[in-house]
């Protein structure tokens, strides 16, 4: 899935995506993620998700049930 390496492949996989802006930082999701696909971006007021390995999503689902912010969405 990953064809690319600009914006749009750090924010979505086959079956995902994210609205970074919605982030909270909370991290739920990363620790939920046991294929390790998503990523910290964690500066001190830039803190949110990001896509790290798009080609590992296998769309289970758990990081958007886990999300309290609705920051995943279906494609």
């Amino acid at each position: 899935m990953n064809k690319g390496t600009g914006w749009s492949s750090r924010i979505r996989t086959e079956y995902i995506w994210i609205n970074p802006r919605k982030c909270e930082g909370c991290w739920k999701c990363i620790s939920t993620c046991k294929k390790q696909v998503i990523g910290k971006v964690d500066f001190l007021w830039h803190k949110h998700i990001i896509i790290r390995n798009p080609d590992t999503c296998t769309g289970c689902q758990k990081c958007i049930n886990t999300c309290p912010h609705e920051v995943f969405n279906l494609i």
